[in-house]
């Protein structure tokens, strides 16, 4: 009943989408769609920066919204979907950073070119069609009915190598698939964002400015709440150091002396990078971004089993992780409090996934984009 009801509301979207669709394409309009965050991502940011420093002319809309959990969000998200068809429609370019139902359920214009970026610079976990019929993975009935990561034609990843893991989860062809970085890759580098990011977490968090290094504990989501996050604080020696936890959901703690100071959602996940000595994270793609800063990567692994039944990865994970694999957190801070740690693997890692690290990766993509525009300067 679900599935019959999903189809009779597509077929209503894409009969109000056909009149919609008669509005003039404006040819100077690139569209940023995310349903990651109700801000607007980093790689949005960077790259529409750079789009406005040679183009004048353009047309930029960023449109920002999560689904969220009940019956109300949902009802208002739907009413949502029409701003985004609009501007879907009178678009020359649309980027996404995630599953966009609009994008993927109507029948879309020729020559609308849609660049599917997603919000991760390389795939450990599986994702999208990898995980139909796992566990903690997809439906495959829902997934074929909205017809899920259709109408790309472009999708970025990292490397050639993850270039096949995306494919896969995109169930995508050959010729959509691109190497190029995101954005994040600049921010990464550079010793300018660093010190910025820096100055305003000690400003948020004087408590933590103690000239303690900082530990970094950045999980993947769980579809249960199984985090031990009062064990992992117990086993800090807060003598030495601070503890940051950032979790999948955007919540951010930090403990100084013992002491838990939480504020929200102030720092995405990418800019506590420049806070953390040593990072601590389990399955997530956040690994990718750490090899790029070179700092101490440690794998929390306490659900090693069960997560690879659940869900899985891309990689084989015992063999080529670029740090310890620990079961215990107590582990992992005898090997920071040790300084154990191989540099080695971490960079050859990181160069085995992640290619082109010395290109400035804002204003390559930025060339890219604009080349479905006209080039620049002539939006």
């Amino acid at each position: 009943m679900k599935q019959i009801a999903l189809k009779i509301g597509i077929a209503i979207l894409n009969v109000i989408y056909f009149f919609i669709k008669l509005f003039p394409i404006q040819k100077n309009k690139i569209t940023f769609i995310s349903r990651q965050s109700n801000e607007i991502p980093m790689d949005f940011k960077m790259l529409t920066n750079e789009l406005k420093n040679d183009n004048s002319n353009i047309k930029i809309v960023t449109l920002c919204k999560r689904l969220e959990n009940g019956l109300a969000n949902k009802i208002k998200y739907a009413f949502y979907m029409f701003t985004q068809m609009y501007h879907i429609a009178t678009s020359k370019v649309v980027i996404l950073d995630s599953y966009c139902i609009p994008v993927c359920i109507l029948k879309q214009k020729k020559n609308l070119t849609v660049i599917q970026i997603w919000h991760a610079l390389g795939s450990l976990k599986k994702f999208g069609y990898s995980t139909l019929g796992k566990k903690d993975g997809r439906d495959e009935k829902l997934a074929k009915t909205m017809k899920m990561h259709c109408n790309y034609t472009y999708i970025l990843t990292s490397s050639n190598i993850s270039k096949e893991f995306f494919r896969e989860a995109f169930n995508a062809k050959p010729e959509q698939m691109k190497v190029m970085n995101l954005p994040r890759v600049d921010f990464l580098q550079s010793e300018e964002e660093k010190n910025s990011v820096q100055k305003r977490f000690y400003k948020e968090y004087p408590e933590a400015n103690n000239q303690k290094e900082n530990i970094l504990y950045c999980p993947t989501q769980r579809k249960e709440n199984n985090i031990p996050i009062e064990q992992i604080v117990k086993e800090i020696p807060f003598e030495k150091y601070n503890l940051i936890i950032k979790l999948h959901d955007g919540t951010e703690m930090v403990y100084a002396d013992n002491k838990k100071i939480q504020k929200g959602k102030l720092f995405a996940g990418i800019e506590l990078l420049h806070i953390g000595n040593y990072i601590i994270t389990d399955y997530s793609a956040i690994v990718y971004e750490v090899a790029v800063t070179k700092k101490p990567i440690y794998l929390y692994a306490y659900d090693y089993e069960k997560y690879m039944d659940d869900r899985g990865t891309y990689i084989n994970y015992k063999q080529e992780m670029p740090g310890p694999i620990c079961e215990k957190f107590s582990e992992i801070i005898k090997l920071i409090q040790a300084k154990e740690y191989n540099k080695q693997k971490e960079e050859e890692f990181c160069n085995k996934y992640i290619e082109n690290l010395n290109k400035n990766t804002t204003k390559e993509l930025v060339e890219f984009i604009m080349q479905f525009l006209g080039g620049r300067n002539n939006a």
